[in-house]
């Protein structure tokens, strides 16, 4: 038995059972990475407007050489274009940062609206703090996804972040059933009731962060124990175990990476053992990582309404709280050096006071590093 290379889509196109995912790639990487798993035999590139680096997705598809009838290209709209009038302006952009003339496959990106916004993808409310959440039915902008297929603008739709309930009261309306819904998904993280429920609707499951994801510090699945034992018996990286655990269970993945190396190893798949297999799936506690705090909408269903919006609050106002601190802290620092910098210029005309810096402890690149270190500390707090 060998895995699939790839899944039938009820849109009568197939998607491929492994993609390059961009999330979080810097535009200055993520060209490379996308011409250096084209040319490695990657064929599905999964990208989103939010990303912020589409236009670097669309030159290494370029750069790769690679026609683009031989890719598939996913993308998704953006919360701020979900009022049915903005969804084909959120996709034409899309279009034109990638350089392309359609998409295989367009999702909606999360079931939450945002009010519309050319400029920003986070429109904040100035009284709240919190990122301005509006009411769009879901329906509503779902039928106009449908228009862009009619239009030949995308061939296939589908959604992301979606639960089941939020799928089937889709359903009730679709004239396209989504083709697609990509979620987290990984060891940690496995929903399989979601998964079981979707291969009986013949939607195909794609699992983003199939490693697991550490952006809040919570441990990755590949960095567990038992999958690097589980690795190292089999002779295998614990990446590729963990794609070929996901393509073995039935869906597609779209693991991210920007170093060649990397790349190319994760399309080395295999099936596994059914020892190993169980001992994956036997690591579930539905650690999920990817929750939008921000949005104070209980996306999931999971901790309730009035919960999501107090989370939403609390990270407002530690925002605003980092903010205050950051210039409060910031601004001596700027004046320090301003004045260090100032008395060594005049050690160095004078003569007099050649040894202040190591006086101070403190040479120029190193007041230099010390506001670095802040900035980036506050920026990876925020």
């Amino acid at each position: 038995m060998a895995l699939p290379t790839s899944y039938s889509l009820k849109s009568g196109h197939r998607i491929p059972a492994i993609g390059l995912g961009t999330w979080q790639s810097k535009p200055n990487e993520v060209r490379d990475a996308v011409c250096a798993a084209l040319q490695a035999g990657y064929r599905h590139i999964d990208a989103a407007a939010v990303y912020g680096n589409e236009k670097e997705v669309g030159e290494g598809i370029k750069l790769s050489g690679v026609p683009r009838e031989e890719i598939f290209l996913t993308s998704k709209l953006w919360n701020t274009h979900h009022e049915p009038e903005h969804v084909e302006e959120g996709l034409e952009q899309t279009l034109r940062d990638l350089q392309v003339d359609y998409l295989d496959l367009y999702l909606i990106h999360w079931p939450v609206s945002f009010r519309y916004s050319a400029t920003t993808t986070q429109p904040v409310n100035p009284e709240t703090g919190l990122v301005d959440v509006i009411d769009v039915p879901t329906k509503d902008t779902w039928a106009a996804m449908e228009k862009l297929v009619e239009k030949g603008k995308v061939r296939s739709i589908g959604v992301s972040n979606f639960t089941r309930k939020r799928i089937e009261e889709l359903l009730t309306t679709a004239r396209i059933p989504p083709a697609v819904n990509q979620i987290e998904a990984h060891p940690y993280l496995q929903q399989r009731d979601l998964l079981e429920w979707s291969k009986q609707q013949g939607i195909v499951i794609t699992a983003y962060s199939p490693l697991g994801n550490n952006i809040y510090n919570l441990p990755r699945a590949v960095d567990d124990p038992t999958v690097i034992q589980i690795a190292k018996e089999l002779g295998k990286t614990p990446a590729q175990v963990l794609i070929s655990w996901a393509i073995q269970r039935g869906t597609s993945v779209v693991p991210k990476s920007v170093t060649p190396e990397r790349i190319r190893s994760n399309l080395e798949v295999f099936v596994l053992p059914e020892h190993a297999f169980e001992r994956i799936q036997a690591l579930d506690r539905h650690q999920r990582v990817n929750f939008p705090v921000r949005m104070g909408v209980d996306v999931f269903g999971e901790v309730g309404e009035e919960t999501a919006r107090q989370r939403a609050v609390e990270w407002a106002r530690q925002q605003k709280m980092l903010a205050i601190l950051a210039v409060n802290v910031t601004q001596p620092i700027l004046w320090l050096m301003y004045f260090l910098n100032f008395l060594d210029r005049n050690a160095m005309v004078n003569g007099k006071l050649n040894n202040l810096s190591k006086d101070l402890h403190l040479h120029g690149t190193q007041y230099s590093t010390c506001v670095s270190i802040l900035f980036v500390g506050w920026a990876y707090l925020s």
